[in-house]
């Protein structure tokens, strides 16, 4: 389309449209709006736009300005995106938006500001959201009428505890373990990011269902046309992204508490690491036994610490790679994908002392790999039990392998590493609540497997050989996905047991074909880590976190890269 269109009508047109904005003004002063106030966008949040596109029809034209002053003036529907009304870029609407997109149409004055003419985030900060993209239109326009209704998937229904209403529905989809048992031992998810095979809501849309996994969604009669259905495809084959960080939300625990972490932004070709402090509100002991996390894409951790006080307000944070030391904070759990429901074993739980400081570290990469397209964010839940007799804690034992060095051109390169439990002075049998392991994205088998602790090198790590002697049939953890690896939790009828003595060793098998060499270190892009994490119950009296080497006392923990 021209931007500015050559006619002898412009003057004209241009008048008339002034004339009618000025009544307009007189004639019906801006309306008052009340609820609750937009959140602070920032750049990498909300869904792309381009600027003026009132209509949201993909390219200026004179309803634009027309949409803008029904929404300001005659009381019109809110639009999904008012980033795009904001033609001026000043951060907020009125009157000058439509004069602005009438001018550069008609006149041939002014210039838009990004983004135009192509579709894209809004580069500046403000109070104007946008809620668009494939996510937003599968949320008003599929879930909504077909999904989310009395009877069904309803914030008040929930059947098969989903909700798929409003802004709930992505953080009860995306990385969410099914209700349905068959499908959980299949190893689907909800929504599998870049799996739509492996997405059981993508498999009960289409029909492609099991003898135990329940009915054709929605009922027969009223199934999705082949349209809708690609774009739930489409959508989760991308990636499964949020339209915007209002998405990334919990409801509120019945008991414990709940943190939200604000959006921040993540520019191209960065990575960004923010500590935020908080005080726990809670005057008593908190026992947690149910813990959850939700993060948009792009997020390589979210570590959850509790430990000595701060002298720092709620909401804090340190926008660096500041390392949380592991000598002064207590790692209480942790989640290298975008969601984590951590429900412990009965009768164990997580503890948090009263009015307690917690720490959260978000890691958010935006190179190589991964893509962070909503910008950084989080909400957190502490699901906490009713007061009572004190449950048997969970404690955390971390083990880094910090000596790892992937030369150039390794090819396929594997190190080996872990610890026993007794190295601690543990001497009772421990049952694992929780296990996961981390690595980056040259990252190419993860595998963990209980030790009996026979052969032993000085420092107390498996001796050489000893993972391929304890066999698979001692494997409690298996990944190969670098960017989401799986967190396993335990029942107490299944949690495997760590006899005295015993304990895990770990092998972590990398690829490199490029002429860079990576050492263990923070950095995604230019670094590699080799982390294990192991939950388990009992913890020790009064040392309910542990970490190996002894001398690595911040997650960070980098050596210089040789070899």
């Amino acid at each position: 389309m021209d931007a500015h269109p050559g006619s002898a009508m412009r003057p004209i047109i241009a008048r008339n449209a002034a004339l009618f904005t000025a009544a307009l003004w007189l004639a019906f002063p801006p309306l008052a709006r009340g609820g609750e106030a937009p959140g602070t966008s920032t750049f990498g949040e909300g869904g792309t736009f381009i600027r003026g596109d009132a209509d949201q029809n993909a390219k200026l034209d004179i309803t634009d300005a027309v949409t803008t002053l029904s929404y300001l003036f005659l009381g019109g529907e809110e639009p999904y995106c008012l980033d795009a009304l904001d033609a001026d870029d000043d951060g907020d609407l009125n009157l000058t938006d439509a004069i602005e997109v009438l001018s550069f149409l008609f006149l041939g004055e002014g210039d838009i500001p990004a983004p135009y003419p192509d579709a894209g985030l809004d580069p500046s900060a403000d109070a104007l959201g946008c809620d668009n993209g494939a996510f937003a239109h599968i949320r008003r326009e599929i879930f909504a009428p077909s999904c989310a209704t009395a009877g069904c998937h309803s914030s008040a229904d929930g059947k098969g505890n989903l909700v798929l209403e409003g802004m709930r529905a992505y953080s009860s989809l995306v990385g969410v373990m099914p209700d349905n048992a068959s499908a959980r031992a299949a190893g689907l998810a909800l929504v599998r990011p870049g799996k739509p095979a492996d997405s059981f809501l993508y498999r009960k849309l289409v029909g492609s269902l099991g003898p135990n996994d329940g009915d054709l969604m929605p009922e027969p009669g009223a199934q999705l046309s082949f349209e809708k259905l690609e774009l739930i495809r489409g959508w989760i084959a991308a990636g499964a992204v949020p339209s915007t960080p209002a998405d990334i939300r919990l409801p509120a625990p019945a008991r414990g508490e709940q943190i939200n972490i604000p959006v921040f932004g993540v520019p191209a070709g960065r990575e960004v690491q923010r500590n935020y402090y908080f005080k726990l509100k809670s005057e008593d002991e908190l026992w947690v036994d149910r813990i959850e996390f939700v993060c948009p894409p792009g997020i390589s951790h979210l570590n959850f610490f509790d430990g000595s006080p701060s002298v720092y307000p709620d909401g804090y944070f340190e926008d660096r790679f500041a390392t949380v030391p592991f000598n002064f904070y207590n790692l209480k759990a942790s989640s290298h994908s975008g969601r984590l429901d951590w429900r412990l074993p009965a009768g164990t739980a997580v503890r948090f002392k009263p009015k307690d400081q917690v720490v959260a570290q978000l890691h958010f990469v935006n190179t190589g790999a991964l893509s962070s397209p909503v910008g950084g964010c989080a909400a957190i839940n502490l699901h906490a039990l009713e007061p009572g007799a004190a449950p048997v804690p969970v404690g955390t034992l971390v083990i880094k392998n910090k000596n790892i060095v992937i030369p150039r051109f390794a090819g396929e390169i594997s190190f080996d590493y872990g610890i026993t439990v007794d190295f601690y002075g543990q001497e009772e049998t421990v049952k694992v609540a929780a296990v996961t392991g981390h690595f980056h994205w040259r990252g190419k088998r993860f595998e963990i497997r209980k030790w009996d602790g026979a052969n032993k090198n000085l420092n107390g790590t498996p001796a050489p050989g000893e993972f391929d002697r304890m066999g698979p049939e001692n494997t409690i953890f298996l990944s190969d996905d670098g960017e989401n690896p799986p967190f396993n939790f335990f029942n107490e009828d299944d949690a495997p047991e760590i006899l005295p003595g015993w304990g895990i060793v770990y092998r972590a098998t990398y690829q490199n074909d490029g002429d860079s060499r990576f050492c263990f270190g923070t950095s995604v892009a230019t670094q590699e880590h080799a982390n294990a994490f192991l939950y388990f119950y009992p913890a020790l009296p009064d040392q309910e976190f542990l970490f190996f080497p002894p001398d690595c006392t911040g997650q960070g923990c980098a050596v210089p890269c040789s070899g």
